[in-house]
């Protein structure tokens, strides 16, 4: 089947097949073919189950523009808030001054956000992280500590270095307008 969907894209695939968390024949699942100037031709891939609520999407590049860095410094909060990240399931994403790393897994998923947005999924994974280590102390405060720069960083106050490697190079950062001369794109050896 092959109809047009939502942003010019045109769905390639539609079905209702076996969800993974619930074992029922009802998640539906949608695949749509984009064709995007910046990244060339990409699926979308849509996941929901009606039964018990499991959802997914991905997003898997057809071209592939060879192993990449991209860094950026980040020096204030216009920066933090107009950032955008493209983080595509196959790329690693770094701020050494954060102590952040986000390596990726076999499951995997995109990731579309501001630097905002970034900042405050961290933000939460360590209050997570505090829960579960409530019993220790020297956690407990390395996990302060880590809140407190992301904080800084969330407000404009602390100046740091996001980075994201990709071995297929699907990945983005979009700085606000007049700051894209402060990203720095190399690409990575093959070896």
């Amino acid at each position: 089947m092959s109809t047009e969907g939502d942003f010019g894209g045109r769905v390639i695939y539609t079905g209702v097949e076996k969800c993974p968390v619930c074992g029922r024949d009802t998640l539906h699942v949608t695949e749509t073919l984009y064709e995007d100037p910046a990244f060339g031709q990409l699926i979308l891939y849509s996941q929901q189950c009606s039964s018990c609520g499991f959802r997914r999407v991905d997003i898997q590049y057809l071209e592939s523009r060879g192993p990449s860095r991209l860094v950026y410094t980040v020096e204030d909060s216009e920066d933090v808030y107009r950032t955008y990240i493209f983080r595509s399931r196959t790329a690693t994403i770094r701020s050494p001054e954060l102590g952040i790393e986000i390596s990726p897994g076999p499951e995997a998923e995109a990731m579309i956000t501001t630097l905002e947005g970034l900042l405050l999924r961290m933000l939460d994974v360590a209050e997570q992280m505090e829960v579960l280590n409530e019993d220790d102390e020297n956690t407990i405060n390395k996990l302060r500590e880590f809140k407190n720069k992301v904080s800084m960083a969330l407000r404009g106050n602390l100046k740091f270095t996001i980075i994201i490697e990709d071995p297929y190079g699907n990945s983005a950062i979009k700085p606000p307008g007049g700051r894209e001369d402060r990203l720095r794109i190399e690409t990575l050896s093959t070896e």
